[in-house]
This record gives C-alpha cells, sequence and structure tokens, in this order.
C-alpha cells in the first residue's frame, strides 16, 4: 500500500471503533516491550496486515467471554465502594487522542466528588504509583477499567493488565484520574491512577515511532531467537559475509553454551541431593522454600495422528520449589 493509499485508508476510518491498523489504548502495552505474550513486531505486523485489508480479528475464548459478562457487576461493586457519585456502564464511543495515532474503548465512566484516596487493604484499595502515606484526589468524570482473572493480585498490577491501558485513555480523553477494577474468585481490588504528563511524551514518541513503520511493516530489532524467526521466517539461498560483531557473538554463544551446561549440571545434581533427601515425602520445607515432590496419575491418551501415537497411562512424580512469603514456622501457624 503506497502512502498516499496509506492516507485515505486512515481518513477512511476515522470514527470507527478502534480500528485494527493502528495502535490501540488495550494492545499499546505491545510496542512498549512490555507484554509477555506479544512483541512489538508482532503487533507491527498486525497492524501492517489489517491496514492491507486482511481480518487480523479473533474469536473471543471462554476467559473473555466470561470477562464481558462480568464487567458491569464488577463496575457497579467498585462503584458502591469507592462511593462514586454515578457511573457510566454504556461506552459505545471510542475515544481518540487529539494529536496521536491513538485510539481506545473505556468500559466505565464514572463521576467523584473530591473524593480522597488512600491505600487501604480492608478495602482493597492500592495507589501503585504513590508512597504508602500519600493518597490523590478524584474529582469529576474519570475512567473505569474492569479486569477478571484468576492470576494472584499483586500491590501493582503488571502493566499488561490494564496499566498501560488507562494512562492512554487518559490521555486521549484529557481526564485526570482512574481505576483498575480486578476481581479474582471473590477479592475485588481497585488500583487507582492519576494523569502523567510526563509518561505521555514517551506516550507519543512510542506511538509515532510505531506509526511510521506500520505503511512498510518496518521491522524493529528483533527482541528474540522467535521474534528474528516470524521476521525472517524463510531463507534466501543466499551467503553473507559476517562482520566483526557477529564473530563476537558466536564467540560469545560457545563460551556461554560450555557455562550454561556446567551450571545446568549443577543444578541437576543439587536436585537430585534434594529428591533422595525428601524420599517418599509429598513436600518439604525449609526455613525459606517449600519443596513439593507429588505424584501425578495421566490418563491413557487414543492416537491422534500417525505422528501422534497412543499413549498409555502412567504415574510421574513432578517436583518444583516455591520460595515463601514467611518463613516455614509461620507458615506451619496460619
Amino acid at each position: 500500500m503506497t502512502d498516499e493509499k496509506y492516507s485515505e485508508y486512515r481518513a477512511s476510518s476515522i470514527g470507527k471503533i478502534t480500528p485494527d491498523y493502528e495502535i490501540s489504548a488495550s494492545t499499546l502495552v505491545d510496542i512498549f516491550g512490555l507484554n509477555p505474550y506479544t512483541t512489538p513486531n508482532q503487533r507491527l505486523k498486525l497492524c501492517h496486515d489489517a491496514m492491507s485489508g486482511k481480518d487480523i480479528r479473533f474469536a473471543a475464548n471462554n476467559a473473555m467471554d466470561m470477562g464481558n459478562r462480568l464487567e458491569k457487576p464488577i463496575a457497579l461493586a467498585a462503584f458502591d465502594r469507592i462511593g462514586l457519585l454515578d457511573i457510566q456502564l454504556e461506552v459505545t464511543e471510542p475515544v481518540r487522542h487529539p494529536t496521536l495515532p491513538l485510539n481506545g474503548s473505556v468500559d466505565c465512566y464514572g463521576i467523584a466528588d473530591n473524593l480522597f484516596i488512600q491505600k487501604d487493604v480492608e478495602k482493597g484499595f492500592y495507589l501503585p504509583e504513590k508512597a504508602d502515606d500519600e493518597g490523590i484526589k478524584i474529582n469529576g468524570k474519570g475512567i473505569v477499567e474492569i479486569k477478571a482473572t484468576n492470576a494472584p493480585h499483586q500491590e501493582a498490577p503488571p502493566p499488561y493488565r490494564g496499566v498501560l491501558q488507562v494512562k492512554a485513555l487518559m490521555a486521549a480523553s484529557g481526564l485526570e484520574w482512574a481505576v483498575i477494577a480486578i476481581l479474582n474468585g471473590t477479592d475485588l481490588r481497585c488500583y487507582f491512577y492519576e494523569r502523567d504528563l510526563e509518561w505521555e511524551k514517551e506516550l507519543a514518541e512510542k506511538v509515532k515511532d510505531f506509526d511510521e513503520r506500520i505503511p512498510h511493516c518496518d521491522y524493529y530489532s528483533p527482541f528474540d531467537t522467535q521474534d528474528a524467526a516470524r521476521i525472517n521466517p524463510v531463507d534466501n539461498g543466499e551467503t553473507t559475509e559476517l562482520t566483526k560483531t557477529a564473530q563476537k557473538h558466536i564467540d560469545n554463544i560457545e563460551t556461554w553454551e560450555v557455562q550454561a551446561k556446567e551450571l545446568n549440571d549443577l543444578i541437576q545434581n543439587s536436585k537430585t541431593k534434594l529428591m533422595e533427601e525428601m524420599g517418599e515425602s509429598q513436600q518439604g520445607f525449609s526455613k525459606t522454600h517449600q519443596v513439593v515432590w507429588k505424584t501425578v496419575n495421566y490418563k491413557a491418551q487414543p492416537e491422534k495422528t500417525k505422528v501422534t501415537p497412543a499413549k498409555e497411562a502412567y504415574t510421574q512424580r513432578r517436583f518444583s520449589i516455591k520460595k515463601l512469603e514467611n518463613n516455614w514456622n509461620n507458615t506451619c501457624n496460619l
């Protein structure tokens, strides 16, 4: 697609809900390199394909469907707990940044009346970007982002669980506060954020750079070996003369592979000694760690393909080590 056609495509797409050809608040975490599931180059390829007319959307899975069904109940629970004046549950219009090719969909809007929010573990209130003795004032209209997850709660949610999303939505809408309401089982926690103008400078740089790469799919340097393989999926049959820098990388790989084997041998030896001490015990505790060597029964599997033959039922012990949040004595007394 030529630059002129790209501009035409962009102009014709304004007003659509979160067009796929450009970055959105929910996918912004990808281009910051903070999404463990999608690299910047993967997101770039998706946007380029969408710009070329390909349908890149996928069907919602069960977790996504359940999250959508729980959105309103979670929002209402957060509304009551925070003490908001009002909440807008039906949001049909996307927000678009006034100067950047950035859009986003807001789950809900909340209205606050000069509420002063501080960290309160009993209420499930957390301010990840403030010290424990600090607070923030929320007033007027703000963004309420809803998440449902089975991942353990943390003092601060990871960037891909709505953090960069609400920051981008505040930047696009001009609103000054946002809250991410995350439900895990029956545990609802609310994470509050203020608009960050300093961060928005980095946002502008990232979004502009990404947008310029879309028309010609101008990839970033690969982030790992899998990313490199995605960028260059097939060879061209040619031979290239490698640089001095490449030779340094070759030397490093040779050296580190030897060191990695030595370290792996040491790890396996220590695991063997631990297993010897565990014997038939299912778990054991040191002052700082829990060691589990649990028996797992696997069911028989029928033949799926000629390449994947049938498997008989079998039993195997699974070994793992977990660091304790408290020492063993405290754990046993809980």
